[in-house]
């Protein structure tokens, strides 16, 4: 459990010191790695929204992806799934996505703007916290979207 622990601390410093190195050089102060806003960005660049600000391909959210799908292959870990209850799914999901988009980002830049001083942060958060607990209630009354199911490749 220390091990876990360790690992889990490595990983926020790193976040944190990669957040602040990209507002160093160049991303919007109090964003950092945000990605309800890239996802925006990316949204704008395929041409999907007008706003021309946030239309930018970001190469953060390429990194990540690929990042991630690199690593889950070398750990043997990859696994196509689909899920049961795809409009309750995505339904939920565009809610989520509304909501951190109206409070200007995502969970970990709400943490971002907090720790540099930004008290919407800590409103956002809030408001995280209180989206967990009404979703902890209701899976504890038996809520449940049904198994996911590994595809066949």
């Amino acid at each position: 459990m220390r091990h876990k622990n360790l690992l889990i601390i490595i990983t926020g410093a790193v976040f944190g010191f990669f957040g602040a190195m990209l507002v160093k050089y160049g991303n919007p102060a109090n964003m950092g790695y945000c990605i309800a806003c890239f996802l925006r960005d990316i949204t704008g660049a395929l041409g999907l929204h007008r706003a021309g600000v946030v239309q930018y391909i970001r190469p953060e959210i390429i990194g990540l992806v690929l990042g991630a799908f690199v690593a889950a292959l070398f750990g043997r870990e990859f696994k196509s799934r689909g899920g049961s209850a795809p409009t309750i799914r995505f339904v939920l999901g565009m809610l989520m996505m509304i909501g951190a988009l109206m409070f200007l980002g995502c969970p970990l830049r709400g943490i971002l703007r907090f720790a540099g001083g930004d008290l919407n942060g800590l409103v956002g958060l809030l408001g995280l916290v209180a989206g967990i607990v009404v979703g902890a209630e209701f899976l504890k009354r038996g809520y449940n979207l049904g198994k996911a199911i590994v595809s066949q490749s």
